[in-house]
């Protein structure tokens, strides 16, 4: 797998143009090979095997992401990641973004929530501040 991908990234930085910042690249291109079905892993992804679950992927990805490829073949890798990696910088920050709202909301939520001083035993009641 290790020269898989060794070889198709050095085939991806020729074809893309991305020779100097393959390093930015990578996991975009790893997120692509981790999500994608492969028919070397009986059309489950590494992702699937690793968790026992398929990956929680807004409807956009999950839909390009659905066929089964075979990525031994490093003009296939480069093609499918490739694709995949563009998908991903596209779709993602929206979902980044919704968890940047939760986490403020949720901050927000818990800011007014303070403690009463206790001794230790004692009952503490949660109160909300004005």
């Amino acid at each position: 797998m290790v020269q898989t991908v060794k070889r198709a990234l050095r085939k991806y930085g020729l074809q893309k143009g991305h020779l100097g910042d393959w390093d930015i690249q990578l996991p975009w291109l790893a997120m692509g090979y981790r999500f994608s079905r492969q028919a070397s892993l009986a059309s489950f992804s590494p992702y699937f095997l690793l968790y026992g679950r398929d990956p929680d992927l807004p409807a956009a990805i999950r839909r390009e992401s659905s066929e089964v490829v075979n990525l031994d073949d490093p003009d296939m890798w480069v093609r499918v990641c490739s694709q995949r990696a563009v998908l991903f910088r596209r779709v993602m920050p929206a979902a980044f973004e919704n968890l940047a709202i939760a986490q403020h909301r949720d901050t927000l939520r818990h800011v007014g929530i303070e403690c009463e001083s206790g001794d230790v035993g004692s009952r503490l009641t949660l109160r909300r501040g004005a």
